[in-house]
């Protein structure tokens, strides 16, 4: 198997097929471990023993790490290429995974998911500087491949740790088994990763930046980048509430408090494999007018449904509606011709990432004084705003 096979990487082709399937697992591995922590909140939140409001704060320390971390990591990739932040993150998600299903005190809670939150935010900036040299080289598209690993690799997350909860394994060693997972994915990606950027990709970086200091985002980048700040919103409250919503709305034991964000999960990912033939079926513009209505239409169920299993009804209507929004507001903002190309997907991915690090936790905070039934039916009525952005953000 060449990815095992050092002499056969002489070859650039062979080289640059390693690196794509280092990319695709790599990529994997982001959501593995990000929403491996999906099913397990509910548990944190009974050992703390805090309200919504609390906790949404306590969520906020995740978000906080990843903002930071995501500059810096690009001055990183600069200096040592992207094999060493990659190999870093992904074997800190590894260790700080099972810790999350620990700690009983506030503080060490507060400071794992800050390093957490580093670790998922570093990641994400390295494999993305990744993906982009990997695709130019390759001479092709494949960045919506890449992606879509992420939202599969999520899914098997999900999957992993709400099946081993199931079968009455404790939180802490179904944490620990998927972090034996993450060691292998590691060994599997990091060392086919890129060593080292070529200089021309630094020149780029680097006029994008003065580009970025010199002009401001237009408006037309600004409502691009406020429908992407609500799908990711929408992301983000299915990964940290949905949980929560189900064992403590609907009484559903703690061990299947994963099965929301697993069936958002599958019919995003299913939906993000078959956007490309949506698109050419229904057309770009239909087809995210029916997206963000489909999405309104399931979270407006999960807010009212009177049973347990409408909920999961509601989160797969939901997963569905989001899937293309992202891509297809990522792809207008590539074609539009008011501002470089560059510089607008930096505005829109800033403002997009905004929406998963801080909703959730406005999302706690709000549904403490007014439920989380009532915030979902609020979202559900900003899901709707997209239709209108559809409009006003439509590029040929």
């Amino acid at each position: 198997m060449i990815l095992f096979s050092r002499t056969a990487l002489i070859d650039p082709e062979i080289q640059l097929s390693a690196q794509r399937l280092s990319t695709r697992f790599s990529f994997f591995g982001l959501g593995f471990a990000t929403a491996a922590w999906a099913p397990l909140i509910p548990f944190a939140q009974q050992r703390l023993h805090f309200n919504h409001a609390d906790f949404g704060l306590l969520l906020l320390c995740s978000g906080l790490g990843a903002m930071l971390a995501m500059p810096a990591t690009g001055k990183i990739v600069q200096r040592v290429g992207c094999r060493v932040p990659i190999g870093f993150a992904l074997l800190l998600l590894a260790v700080l995974l099972p810790s999350l299903s620990l700690w009983t005190t506030p503080l060490m809670m507060a400071i794992t998911l800050f390093l957490f939150g580093t670790a998922a935010g570093s990641l994400g900036v390295a494999l993305n500087i990744q993906a982009v040299v990997v695709e130019k080289n390759s001479l092709k598209s494949l960045m919506s491949g890449f992606h879509g690993m992420a939202s599969l690799g999520g899914l098997a997350g999900v999957l992993t740790i709400t099946a081993l909860l199931a079968l009455s394994i404790s939180a802490v060693m179904s944490a620990f088994a998927v972090s034996l997972l993450l060691v292998i994915i590691v060994f599997l990606s990091v060392p086919y990763s890129i060593k080292a950027v070529e200089n021309t990709s630094l020149e780029a970086s680097s006029k994008v930046k003065k580009s970025i200091r010199q002009r401001l985002p237009q408006p037309l980048i600004i409502l691009i980048g406020i429908a992407c700040f609500i799908i990711f919103m929408m992301e983000g409250a299915a990964m940290d509430w949905s949980g929560i919503y189900l064992t403590q709305q609907y009484g559903v034991n703690t061990a299947f408090a994963g099965l929301a964000y697993t069936f958002f999960a599958i019919a995003m990912t299913t939906g993000r494999f078959t956007g490309h033939y949506l698109i050419r079926y229904f057309g770009e513009k239909k087809l995210l007018t029916y997206s963000a209505i489909c999405a309104t239409l399931g979270l407006a169920l999960v807010s009212i449904a009177p049973y347990w299993w409408l909920v999961l009804v509601g989160y797969t209507l939901v997963g569905t509606g989001c899937s293309n929004i992202v891509p297809i507001m990522f792809s207008r903002a590539g074609r539009q011709t008011v501002m470089p190309s560059a510089v607008a997907l930096s505005c829109v991915s800033t403002m997009a990432y905004t929406g998963i690090l801080v909703g959730p936790a406005f999302i706690g905070m709000v549904s403490e004084l007014i439920g989380l039934s009532t915030v979902f039916m609020a979202l559900s009525g900003l899901l709707l705003l997209i239709v209108a952005l559809n409009r006003f953000t439509y590029v040929k």
